[in-house]
């Protein structure tokens, strides 16, 4: 009967493990090889050793090793008998426990099991009466007050894997005690354990024939209890016993310092459905053990967000048990419902709880392929959303012009080297905010000193720079992480020689060192900390002034935990003369500061407290601080921010690494050797005084030079006034984008500023209000558009410019270089797209699509276009369109306005750089069709009548109709445009995109040419008074005056 039920047993587990089996099978593949040989040697010592699970409680560490060894040496004894009992005698009569051996075994047993027992009810005590908070299910950060059904659940198998195991081990020594009391063999002594329970049990009174009676009725219950408990393991908390094992052996020494790519040609981004995990995704997931070391261990959590990493495991390991590897049809969905949106934004990617999980589970790659999803379908904030946008258009998180990226370097006394130029033996990546938050800056400059008093030959890649993508990568933005990185990685190729690189920003130090390769080769990278540890230790830096400070360090998460960067600093502190004193939670318990994972982008939740601030209260109370001591730019950001919001200004100041390096060595701001460099630089900007005051000069005189030419001119020839010399332009190749110049007047003027640019070629026809002609549409006359297939809507955008505080204006003075400008898809016309595209997806037909003017630079913006989903593109161009007014643009578009035969045409408002506000109206009466503006909301279904709401003053709102087809103009505001990702952008290469000659687009029916730029000389304003007649009659003069009439 017993070998009956032992069958079923091992029957059931065997078919529970193939349950699971089963389930991981259906996961998809890790499409990497994986060095078997070292992770099973990694597993074995983290097994073995136990060190996983003691760390940061040592005692449940002793507790659960008790408990392993015992249970360990009971499955070996177990094995060994069952092998020599059923196996091997009854086939070949041969025993081998028996001897030195079986005693040995049997004192191993006793100490193991007795371990066993005492590791369970510490454990059932510590989960009794501790009340530790990270063994309760209660989710106070949902505002929870009771557990959720499947809590209850859980408690209760917690309580049954702990319960059923002790009565197992309580009846074994038992069932010992009663055999060794009946057979009293002469061994007895070698089971200590069993031996003493049957002196108890002698002492006691108990009879030969009541041991014999309990020996029989408890082998039974031992036995049943013992097969029980094994044909459960793969249905319960106790999956673990395996689960563990396998999860130690799959995870990754760095999962979160190297994140998985995107796997190529994949239908969608990142984890979307429960199918889109890979089968060691869901092996970890079994081997949660509910310890709740990372949801104590937390910032999120901690702080009050949303997220517990240990829930966000559970909730997923319950979703997978029922969809076992599926995709589900019914709800919940994984995102959106299982998880939500919030739970995954709330990480800040510090690796705190994998680090200190004990089974190996990797959380925050499993988070940050989540959130490739919530980018891909744009479910994020809208500052989020903003700063993506923003790295994309420009390359850093600021929005700052790239030649801004290393004006930091301005205020130094010394020039700092361009390794697209100059060899140098280290290349300096400096990073986002080293490069542009002021306080950073300062420290840029110190580090920058300190490497020029040490002799370091160093350069920079100044605006060859993009941010490195550290975060990009983490926020699950992965497409245009792998842009920033191949960017990054052309630099440095094409840079002239240079050995290694080091970085200020750990963020920059993580990616470059462990991701950068996977894309391309790089030199190796060395953080800021380990260079000035060198320089000090070999003598090139010299304390002069051992500060005797008191200070405490934060363990930057991406430099420490991400890539045990622990000593360098500590080394600097001490050579230097501080007292480190060191935070309760240091090195790889390091508590982060809440920037990480794209958080410091994005806002904090109103009533949580920040994590930086919660880290400034824990060095607070070590009490009598001079320095809090950081070495990461965006720490040093978030805790100069806490200082001051968690009410510590007069406990201590928050320094970077290099400042107290700089108080030590008494560092000089000029040295002697920099002198000649130094007198270079003040006669240079001596000479461009001069230069600017001698051009400004210039410019007086052709001003009145010119005075007195009239506007009007000969067709085909329109006076310019020469280009300003406020700003000397460099030399640069002229652009496509510039349309050429008339001719200057005063040749011998112009020949002393510049020679005259070549003259345009189409002058504007002069307005004659008694023979007024209306525009018509540009002809096109080798553009076809395709056959309508149902309603058309075309989207008028435009890739707009920002100007940046340094600018230079092109040779013939009609433009700003566009070096000097950042361009990006105009948000007026990006609600117009949304708007439209929301249109068309309501009447389930129909297409979209964009169409701009503008030269090759603008595909950009309709790729962008055609990312969010419209259907073609087309761009007009030619160079005679550059810089044109808003009813030559209007002309282009109206012409394949026209050959479209449009359903409707969306504009926006305006555009965010030349802000006229007239293409619309101008488009729609080129065409003759009807024309709404300022428009916030639409309603269509497909026919010849629009329902619209447009924006009035005051806030009030205009509801009204309008006959289609029309042209209508969006505002902001009607609706969040959807979010294109990378990936999206270079997927949309492969949908139509038609350039168009537009040569034949500029005739003279424009309002306006631009003359020139130039900057305005600053004069007072001048009040006008007196009747309104006498103003009308001045303004009048004032106008006949300056066009000398």
């Amino acid at each position: 009967m017993f070998y009956v039920i032992g069958i079923a047993s091992m029957a059931m587990f065997a078919y529970g493990f193939y349950y699971h089996v089963a389930k991981y099978a259906r996961g998809r593949s890790l499409g990497a090889p994986l060095d078997l040989p070292r992770r099973f040697l990694r597993m074995v010592l983290d097994v073995f050793s136990q060190r996983t699970v003691a760390r940061s409680d040592r005692l449940a560490g002793l507790a659960h090793a008790g408990i392993f060894y015992g249970y360990f040496f009971g499955f070996i004894a177990t094995a060994l008998y069952f092998i020599e009992i059923d196996i091997v005698r009854p086939l070949t009569g041969i025993t081998f426990v028996k001897g030195n051996m079986y005693l040995i075994m049997s004192l191993l047993l006793d100490l193991g099991h007795l371990a066993l027992i005492c590791g369970l009810i510490y454990l059932m005590i510590r989960r009794g009466f501790f009340h530790l908070p990270k063994l309760n299910y209660i989710r106070s950060y949902e505002h929870e007050t009771q557990l959720r059904r499947v809590a209850k659940e859980w408690r209760i198998e917690d309580w049954a894997f702990v319960s059923v195991l002790l009565v197992i081990e309580l009846t074994g020594f038992v069932q010992e005690a009663v055999g060794l009391m009946i057979d009293k063999p002469a061994w007895a002594a070698w089971s200590p354990v069993g031996f003493t329970v049957t002196k108890a049990f002698t002492a006691s009174g108990m009879s030969l024939e009541t041991a014999a009676s309990i020996r029989g009725a408890n082998w039974w219950m031992h036995g049943v209890l013992a097969l029980a408990f094994t044909a459960a393991i793969p249905w319960y908390k106790a999956k673990h016993i395996i689960a563990a094992v396998g999860s130690l052996f799959m995870r990754d020494r760095r999962p979160l310092a190297r994140l998985p790519a995107e796997p190529k040609n994949a239908a969608r981004a990142g984890i979307a459905s429960i199918d889109d995990f890979t089968w060691k995704d869901m092996l970890h997931l079994d081997a949660c053990t509910k310890c709740g070391r990372c949801h104590e261990a937390c910032p999120a959590r901690t702080a009050g967000y949303p997220l517990s990493p240990r829930d966000f495991i559970l909730d997923l390991r319950v979703y997978n048990d029922a969809a076992q590897g599926c995709a589900l049809p019914a709800p919940p969905s994984l995102i959106g419902g299982v998880i939500s949106a919030e739970t995954l934004w709330a990480c800040r990617s510090c690796g705190a709880c994998q680090e200190i999980c004990p089974v190996g589970i990797e959380h925050p790659s499993l988070i940050v392929r989540m959130r490739r999803h919530l980018v891909e379908t744009g479910v994020m904030d809208p500052l989020l959303r903003n700063t993506i946008t923003t790295i994309g258009d420009t390359g850093n998180s600021f929005g700052e012009n790239t030649r801004k990226r290393a004006q930091w370097t301005k205020s130094l006394e010394f020039r700092v080297k361009d390794i697209r130029e100059e060899a140098a033996e280290t290349l300096w990546f400096v990073g986002d905010y080293a490069s542009f938050d002021p306080r950073n800056q300062k420290v840029s400059q110190t580090v920058a000193r300190l490497l020029k008093a040490a002799g370091e030959d160093f350069a920079l890649l100044h605006e060859g720079e993009k941010t490195a993508g550290n975060d990009v990568r983490r926020v699950g933005e992965e497409g245009l992480f792998e842009e920033l990185a191949l960017h990054n990685i052309g630099q440095m190729k094409s840079a002239k020689s240079f050995k290694r690189i080091i970085t200020t920003d750990p963020h920059s130090y993580n990616t470059i060192k462990n991701e950068y390769p996977t894309l391309g080769d790089v030199a190796p990278i060395t953080h800021y900390s380990t260079v000035l540890a060198e320089l000090l230790r070999n003598g090139r830096l010299e304390v002069k002034n051992p500060l005797k400070k008191r200070v405490t360090f934060h363990d930057p998460c991406h430099l420490g935990r991400l890539n045990g960067g622990y000593e360098a600093p500590r080394e600097v502190l001490q050579l230097i003369g501080c007292e480190l004193i060191e935070m309760p939670r240091n090195r790889d318990n390091s508590f982060c500061c809440g920037a990480g994972g794209g958080r410091i982008w994005i806002p904090d939740t109103p009533g949580t407290e920040k994590p930086s601030e919660n880290r400034v209260h824990e060095a607070a109370r070590l009490g009598s601080l001079d320095v809090f001591v950081t070495c990461c730019p965006k720490d040093l950001v978030m805790f100069e921010d806490a200082r001051k919001t968690g009410g510590h200004e007069k406990d201590f100041v928050v320094q970077d690494l290099a400042e107290l390096v700089a108080e030590a060595i008494e560092l000089k701001s000029l040295k002697l050797q920099d002198l000649p460099t130094l007198a270079d630089r003040i006669v240079k900007a001596v000479a461009n005084q001069i230069s600017d005051a001698v051009a400004a000069r210039l410019d007086a005189v052709i001003t009145g030079r010119l005075a007195g030419a009239s506007p009007s001119a000969p067709t085909g020839s329109t006076p310019a006034l020469p280009p300003p010399m406020s700003a000397p332009p460099a030399s640069a190749e002229r652009s496509d984008a510039n349309a050429e110049a008339p001719a200057v007047a005063p040749p011998a003027v112009a020949d002393a500023v510049r020679a005259a640019p070549p003259p345009q070629s189409t002058a504007l026809t002069p307005a004659k209000w008694g023979d007024l002609k209306p525009v018509q549409p540009a002809v096109f006359a080798n553009y076809t558009a395709p056959p309508k297939e149902g309603p058309r809507i075309l989207v008028t955008v435009k890739h707009v410019a920002k100007l940046g505080d340094e600018y230079e204006f092109t040779p013939d003075g009609r433009d700003v270089r566009k070096e000097f400008m950042e361009f990006s898809l105009n948000e007026w016309d990006d609600a117009a797209l949304e708007e439209a595209l929301q249109r068309v997806e309501k009447l389930g037909r129909g297409e979209v699509v964009a169409i701009t003017v503008g030269d090759a630079d603008a595909d950009a913006s309709l790729l962008k276009a055609l990312a969010k989903g419209a259907h073609r593109a087309v761009r007009i161009w030619d160079p005679a369109l550059a810089n044109a007014d808003p009813i030559t643009t209007a002309r282009a578009l109206a012409g394949i306005a026209r050959l479209e035969s449009a359903d409707l045409i969306f504009c926006g408002v305006q555009s965010g750089d030349h802000a006229h506000g007239a293409t619309g109206t101008a488009l729609a009466r080129i065409l003759g069709l009807p024309h709404a503006a300022v428009v916030v909301g639409v309603e269509w279904d497909g026919s010849s009548k629009l329902t619209l709401a447009r924006e009035l003053e005051g806030g009030l709102r205009h509801n009204f109709e309008l006959k289609a087809p029309a042209v209508v103009a969006i505002q902001t505001g009607i609706n969040t445009p959807r979010f294109a990702t990378m990936k999206m952008i270079k997927q949309a290469k492969q949908k139509p995109l038609v350039v168009v000659d537009g040569a034949g687009v500029v005739d003279g029916s424009g309002g306006y040419l631009v003359r020139r730029m130039y900057i305005p000389k600053q004069t007072k304003a001048e009040m006008l008074k007196g009747a309104p007649q006498e103003v009308a009659k001045f303004i009048a003069d004032l106008v006949r005056q300056k066009k000398g009439a």
